[in-house]
């Protein structure tokens, strides 16, 4: 931090020294300021005041830039330690602007306007006063302040202000002189005026367009930092969703776990015979075991499975103890073997029987039917419910990570689509609302993918 307010200091006192260094180098400019005036009047001819009016706002618009950018970046320094009030920090930048420009004219004896220079100075500030003096946008800040110093400028040489003492300068003045003996006072408050106002215009259009792309920057970083958050919040919730399969995993394994305590208790006092079942029995119950964490640990993984046998692992988890629940189960003959991590689809697929299980009835029964059929390639798995159903306004939403209608986690049909979609399938949803909702689950069958890779090689 003081790193960075040393680099503004050092900014500060560039623009001002730049700003003497300017007025110092500057005098032969202002001095064929005075060369195009006396053209003008031996010519008689008023482009060459023109010309002459163009070099000296140029130059006082120049000047004061560089001090205004100068008096900003020190300012910049003192509000962020003090947090000056409004009218402190006008006083502070109209004494500085003042001092830097009386010093100029003084010891440089280069012409200056205070009347035009203050009132482009409070211009510059009223436009700016949305500006946040602690990190103003320097680029943004020269290119308005230059516009309206520039603009004010032009005021100097117009004879309809000299009564207001604008432009009473020696350069002016001998502006001003010469169009009144060329008679050409008129072109002099045409041009300023043409000048003064598109150039103030373009300020006020230029401050706009500005605070609108800085408020549309905080509004994409807001939005950026939301959509952040809800990654964050969303791989959280498959974190959340891994844990409840893993606890569900855990859940499984005891069914296994049982039979080889039971059996183990068994055999101390079971005769020879029972004793080779047994063992087998036990042994089979371990495979089991291994077979399933084998399948949760590496995704990848991936055995040669009967639909029945899947199905057969769903139906054992559905609850048996629900009255209102009647659960249907239909399998064509001479299915095709599958080819999946069987822990992983089964998991899949009992979350989309599970959503139809919880989501609201008006029915006296809630009936769910899991009926098999054999597809190209494969085999399609249809599970549908007699539920409320989904708007159709909502389908597409149902595979966003946390969105639910009915009050679940919102995790279960984006856990099931990756899954399936891993083992090259596809899900679908059909519903209409008050009459229920159909699932399409697509599963490849063992023989496709085989020969899906023979073809490519593998």
């Amino acid at each position: 931090m003081k790193n960075k307010d040393n680099m503004i200091y050092i900014r500060a006192f560039s623009f001002i020294i730049i700003g003497f260094l300017f007025s110092f180098f500057t005098s032969s400019i202002w001095f064929n300021v005075i060369v195009k005036i006396r053209e003008a009047i031996y010519t008689g001819d008023s482009g060459h005041l023109i010309l002459a009016s163009a070099y000296s706002s140029i130059l006082f618009s120049i000047q004061s830039t560089l001090f205004f950018l100068g008096t900003i970046s020190l300012l910049s320094i003192i509000n962020k330690r003090y947090q000056m009030s409004s009218i402190k920090i006008y006083v502070f930048v109209i004494v500085v602007f003042y001092i830097l420009n009386r010093i100029v004219e003084v010891f440089f004896i280069v012409p200056w306007e205070p009347i035009t220079m203050l009132m482009g100075l409070f211009a510059t500030m009223i436009l700016l006063k949305e500006q946040n003096y602690s990190t103003f946008q320097f680029i943004q800040t020269t290119i308005i302040c230059i516009q309206v110093f520039f603009a004010f400028q032009w005021l100097n040489i117009m004879p309809t202000f000299s009564f207001l003492q604008i432009g009473q300068s020696d350069i002016s003045m001998s502006i001003k002189i010469a169009g009144e003996y060329l008679k050409s006072e008129s072109v002099l408050n045409f041009i300023g005026f043409s000048f003064f106002l598109p150039f103030t215009f373009s300020a006020s259009i230029t401050v706009s367009l500005f605070m609108s792309y800085a408020h549309n920057i905080v509004i994409l970083q807001e939005n950026y930092k939301k959509e952040r958050d809800i990654q964050l919040i969303k791989s959280k919730a498959m974190e959340n969703r891994i844990y409840q399969e893993i606890n569900s995993l855990a859940h499984d394994l005891k069914t296994p776990l049982v039979t080889i305590r039971g059996l183990n208790s068994l055999i101390p006092i079971c005769d020879k015979d029972k004793l080779t079942e047994y063992s087998e029995r036990i042994e089979g119950a371990i495979s089991k075991m291994s077979e399933m964490i084998s399948s949760f640990l590496y995704a990848s993984s991936r055995q040669k499975l009967k639909v029945e046998e899947l199905i057969q692992y769903i139906q054992a988890q559905i609850p048996i103890e629900d009255e209102a629940l009647n659960v249907d189960i239909d399998l064509e003959s001479q299915l095709p073997l599958l080819y999946v991590n069987k822990v992983r689809v089964v998991r899949a697929l009992i979350n989309i029987v599970e959503n139809a299980i919880v989501v609201p009835c008006t029915h006296e029964f809630k009936n769910i039917m899991i009926k098999v059929r054999q597809a190209e390639g494969g085999v399609n798995i249809y599970i549908s419910d007699n539920g409320i159903g989904i708007p159709s306004s909502e389908i597409e939403n149902i595979w966003e990570i946390g969105y639910s209608n009915c009050k679940t986690s919102g995790l279960g049909l984006p856990f099931a689509k990756q899954i399936v979609e891993d083992h090259n399938g596809s899900i679908s949803i059909e519903s209409k609302k008050e009459e229920g909702t159909f699932v399409t689950v697509y599963l490849p069958s063992a023989n496709y993918i085989q020969n899906k890779r023979s073809d490519c090689g593998e």
